[in-house]
């Protein structure tokens, strides 16, 4: 995905010299000039496009429906930045994703996660549950709302169910499917934190599949960018049906969940 922007910035150079008729050894120096000046270009006019798009949003207006195309340029922006930074994701099992609205739970180890699996199950329309601080980000707020994601304060507890159920309205309405991190923060040290079972009632209420998955490695990415690779799994690992989800307490969705969370991460489970 990065590569765009020199590409664009030797196309326009090999034109431009061209054009102007240059030739002999001016081709090399010319030619290394205007390609550096078309690719800063470049990357400057996609931030004013970035831009342009997030001033177009009110978060103050609810939102109703998914947006595809914001999705589609979160989407594509997200591949750059992780691209820019050196990392290398490989996706498991994505075979496995159903047909039609879903709830994902993953582990949450870093910054990162949410990034990575926006940029490679975006397409399967995912809004997030959040903090609240994250919907207070300039610019980056904008496309959040777009996307239907929505902050839940768990300090609250009125609104943290509010928040839930306009998640499972998401979901049963057929708007978007909805991501959560159950842990309910970073696991810094690396190991996989308690889930909090109240999570799960977006799968319950919403009557929709489960999806277990794993991302590992991300919590590396701030010590090895750009220079060092960063080699980060996704890992579908499991799917509950939404007939098994029905048929499950919460608590029990959080124990399963949790149990597939440390088989994929090879981490002891601990009850």
């Amino acid at each position: 995905m990065i590569l765009i922007f020199p590409a664009i910035g030797i196309i326009f150079s090999a034109v431009t010299i061209w054009l102007r008729g240059i030739t002999g050894t001016d081709i090399i120096f010319d030619g290394i000039f205007y390609a550096f000046d078309y690719m800063l270009l470049a990357v400057l006019f996609y931030v004013a496009f970035l831009l342009v798009l997030a001033f177009k949003v009110n978060i103050a207006k609810p939102n109703e429906k998914f947006d595809r195309f914001y999705n589609k340029v979160i989407i594509y922006t997200l591949k750059i930045a992780l691209e820019a930074c050196n990392v290398k994701v490989t996706v498991k099992g994505e075979e496995k994703i159903p047909s039609g609205r879903f709830v994902l739970v993953q582990n949450h180890r870093a910054m990162f996660d949410p990034m990575v699996s926006l940029a490679f199950l975006g397409k399967y329309e995912l809004g997030f549950i959040t903090k609240p601080e994250n919907m207070n980000l300039p610019i980056i707020n904008k496309y959040m709302h777009r996307i239907c994601c929505i902050p839940i304060d768990r300090e609250n507890p009125r609104n943290a169910v509010k928040s839930i159920n306009a998640a499972c309205e998401n979901v049963k309405n057929d708007i978007c499917s909805m991501a959560i991190y159950p842990e309910g923060t970073r696991a810094r040290d690396g190991e996989m934190l308690p889930l909090h079972a109240g999570s799960f009632k977006i799968a319950t209420k919403s009557g929709a599949p489960l999806v277990i998955t794993t991302v590992s490695n991300t919590n590396r990415v701030h010590k090895n960018a750009p220079f060092k690779r960063t080699h980060i799994t996704l890992d579908i690992c499991e799917v509950v049906p939404a007939e098994e989800v029905a048929a499950s307490s919460t608590a029990e969705l959080a124990e399963k969940a949790r149990k597939a969370m440390c088989a994929s991460l090879g981490v002891p489970y601990e009850e």
